[in-house]
């Protein structure tokens, strides 16, 4: 089985892919829905399916621009290696929380919110920035330029 290693193009792809799956749990109010209609959870499979994306939406940005991605970088290394971005400040502080949700892959947890509900509204902020970073996206990498 050979290594192959995935350019910018594919790495947006896989990215909407993962956003798309957390925009379908979110339309269903951050639960997780069976054929049978039972519903699970979904807003930390949400919150990791956003950070997938986020992380290689910006991957994608460096390899575009020739920068060095290391393997395991960071989301905090890969936003400072897309200083160029100009990030809002809005946005920096949404992707450090979403950062620290990420913390229970590690068995930690901050207890950042109050109620289901405040981190429902905080996956809704994330994927707006989500969004965000589709619009600065560098022209070469948008589909329309890439696919005439």
């Amino acid at each position: 089985m050979d290594k192959i290693y995935l350019n910018a193009e594919q790495l947006i792809e896989l990215s909407a892919q993962h956003a798309y799956a957390a925009e379908l749990i979110l339309q269903t109010n951050g639960d997780v829905v069976f054929d049978d209609e039972t519903r699970i959870e979904g807003l930390y499979p949400l919150s990791t399916l956003l950070y997938t994306a986020i992380e290689l939406l910006l991957k994608a940005f460096l390899f575009h621009s020739h920068k060095p991605v290391h393997r395991h970088m960071k989301l905090s290394e890969i936003i400072d290696a897309n200083h160029e971005l100009e990030l809002s400040q809005e946005d920096l502080e949404t992707l450090k929380t979403l950062a620290k949700v990420q913390a229970f892959r590690k068995g930690i947890d901050h207890d950042l919110w109050d109620n289901r509900e405040a981190f429902h509204v905080f996956c809704e902020k994330a994927m707006t920035c989500y969004e965000r970073l589709h619009d600065i996206m560098p022209l070469e990498l948008h589909k329309e330029y890439i696919d005439p």
